[in-house]
């Protein structure tokens, strides 16, 4: 069964090869890619691979720009307060409207992009493409995601994929598409955009191709980065927030969600960064549980050929919100960041006193 989207005009770019119709190329840059890759694989064995979202570019910038309103936001509201106080004892009718206008202009400026960030937090609304590859049925599945509706499920042959690579007007980098092409119009009838910046598109099809046409030990994969994680992210942000500092290649975290201290540092610096990319990775609708794919699955869940680390108890008790050591790291680092905030917030009050 195939699901088709509504029709879009997505251009499509540089054309590369499409599946079984040439020899795959080799990787251009494999050892940055491979590592790139493997830390972007979620679950990989015969019957799909699964792909983390991309966090692009656009959606780090606002993470940091609702960090920094949120630290602003504080600041000036008790500035504010203190100067519409005075205001307000000794001032006229105008200058209770200006103080009004002044509290409304500060909740606008700073206030409505934090508001927004952490009411994601709660509502969990999906927005992020998480990209499953079903290699025994030859097909592509995930989910559209629409501002006003449910997440539309789609799946898709792979066979009808043509990939091409866009080139971003006003930057360097490139991305890879997948297009579904209409034989009569010549146009894109289904889209996929792949949004990593981070990665070489050439290199990102070449692993496509030899996860879908290839034999298991041909598929490059770096163990110190390809390793599983439970299907169902959604139990534990703060285990979803490892995940982030492990795709950053820092080697915070380990496999086994153990605190390290640049891992805790960070928690205490960061975090935010961190459980908002979290957040992506937890709210993101998984084509892995949809029943269209659920019923495809043929794997007994034994003796994985791919080269890639299990689930440890440690690590699922961390999806599970069980693990007490990661909840030690984060709820002391989220604590000490609390601390500066707070603390700075009397730092400004003093002064104005």
């Amino acid at each position: 069964m195939i699901y088709n989207p509504p029709n879009n005009t997505h251009p499509i770019g540089k054309l590369l090869s499409k599946p079984y119709e040439e020899t795959i190329p080799a990787y251009r840059e494999k050892i940055p890619s491979i590592e790139k890759l493997s830390r972007d694989v979620h679950e990989v064995n015969p019957d799909y691979l699964l792909f983390h979202p991309i966090i692009n570019s656009y959606q780090l910038v606002g993470f940091l720009m609702a960090y920094a309103f949120s630290w602003l936001f504080g600041q000036s509201f008790f500035l504010m307060t203190a100067m519409v106080m005075a205001v307000i004892k000794d001032g006229s009718i105008f200058d209770y409207f200006l103080a009004f206008f002044i509290i409304i202009l500060n909740f606008l400026m700073f206030g409505l992009l934090p508001y927004l960030a952490y009411k994601q937090f709660k509502s969990k609304k999906s927005y992020s493409n998480k990209l499953i590859l079903l290699k025994q049925t030859q097909q592509i599945a995930y989910y559209e995601h629409n501002r006003k509706q449910e997440p539309i499920f789609h799946l898709i042959n792979y066979k009808d994929i043509v990939a091409s690579v866009r080139h971003n007007k006003g930057v360097e980098f490139e991305a890879l598409n997948l297009h579904v092409i209409n034989p009569k119009t010549t146009q894109s009838i289904q889209n996929i955009n792949l949004e990593d910046m981070q990665l070489n598109p050439y290199d990102q099809w070449t692993f496509i191709r030899t996860y879908m046409e290839r034999p298991a030990d041909e598929l490059p994969l770096d163990p110190r980065y390809a390793h599983a994680c439970p299907t169902d992210i959604s139990t534990s942000l703060l285990a979803c927030a490892d995940i982030a500092q492990e795709k950053k290649n820092k080697g915070l975290t380990g496999l086994r969600h153990e605190v390290t201290i640049m891992g805790w540092l960070r928690a205490c610096t960061v975090s935010f960064l961190d459980l908002a990319e979290g957040n992506i990775y937890q709210s993101s609708a998984n084509p892995a549980l949809h029943p269209e794919v659920q019923r495809r699955l043929m794997w007994d869940g034994q003796n994985n050929p791919y080269n890639i680390l299990p689930v440890t108890p440690e690590r699922q008790a961390a999806f599970d919100n069980e693990n007490q050591t990661v909840k030690l790291k984060w709820y002391s680092g989220i604590a000490v960041n609390a601390t500066w905030f707070i603390g700075s917030i009397l730092y400004v009050m003093l002064v104005i006193a």
